[in-house]
């Protein structure tokens, strides 16, 4: 079977449009999606390596598409949009009861728990304030969160008695940050340091603290539209496939390696937060790529 793979970069991201053409009978299967900045590189690039994966495994697997949605959208209207499955038809989130509800997830952690893992974006004045910060609730009772309001662990920290101040758009949380709105914005340690280097050139005042970090279970899977079982089932064999051959694994640490070293959890104060948003179903998020088990937390 011959393949064409087309490759286009956008601005300075790593975002991938992989266009896969096969020369056989069966229908292409588009896969359109609403995240697509900086933050879902890897997300996108492991629903290639899944769609990769099953090329040949049934008759009616073959060719796909995937095709970014590229307007700016809040989480909310994004998650209406793969409810009506038009425009869009996947996405890559956090689970909750909410969502395990109204969508179907593919159960398979993508980011293998690294997610959980949240250490604060702050403003360099901060830093001395931060240092004399040894439990929770000395946090709670001296600082005050910035966080998406649309975003399923706003919850979480509401439900932690985090003072939290939310936003509706992701890029003016840094702005809010800078003018000590509020004074740290948890990240995933995927997440961190990307965002430090993306927002330099606007916030140069801004930087990861160094002594703490959050830790709740917050596995993210793919969803897709209910009724969208073949969809899944497709993502899923795909997925099993990669963890088989060890490609899952190699892409997993090959975008998170070093942020991984970076992070140095280790020598933080880890806080302990709990998630009641999961349903009871939800395993725990399997960290043995990264992190040995019960090194931490």
């Amino acid at each position: 079977m011959t393949h064409i793979t087309i490759i286009i970069k956008r601005s300075k991201s790593l975002l991938l449009v992989l266009i896969f053409l096969a020369f056989n009978a069966n229908a292409l299967t588009e896969l359109k999606f609403f995240q697509t900045d900086h933050r879902y590189n890897y997300r996108i690039e492991l629903l290639a390596l899944a769609m990769d994966k099953t090329l040949k495994t049934l008759a009616t697997d073959g060719p796909y598409l995937l095709k970014p949605f590229f307007q700016s959208v809040t989480q909310l209207r994004g998650l209406h949009m793969l409810n009506k499955n038009t425009e869009v038809n996947v996405a890559f989130l956090s689970t909750n009861q909410e969502r395990e509800q109204r969508f179907l997830s593919v159960k398979i952690p993508m980011l293998r728990g690294i997610l959980g893992y949240r250490v604060f974006l702050i403003k360099d004045l901060s830093i001395g304030k931060f240092s004399r910060v040894n439990t929770l609730a000395e946090l709670n009772g001296d600082m005050v969160a910035g966080f998406g309001s649309h975003w399923a662990d706003m919850k979480i920290l509401i439900n932690n008695d985090i003072p939290v101040i939310g936003s509706v758009k992701y890029e003016t949380l840094f702005a809010m940050l800078a003018n000590e709105r509020f004074d740290y914005f948890p990240r995933g340690i995927n997440e961190a340091w990307v965002e430090i280097e993306k927002q330099n050139k606007q916030f140069p005042r801004l930087l990861v603290e160094e002594s703490m970090a959050f830790y709740y279970p917050y596995p993210v899977y793919f969803y897709v539209q209910k009724q969208n079982t073949e969809l899944a089932s497709r993502i899923e064999r795909g997925l099993i496939k990669a963890m088989g051959d060890g490609s899952f694994k190699a892409l997993f640490l090959q975008h998170h390696q070093d942020i991984i070293d970076k992070a140095s959890l280790s020598n933080r104060k880890i806080f302990v937060l709990d998630n009641p948003n999961l349903t009871q179903q939800t395993p725990e998020p399997d960290t043995s790529w990264w992190l040995p088990k019960g090194k931490l937390h």
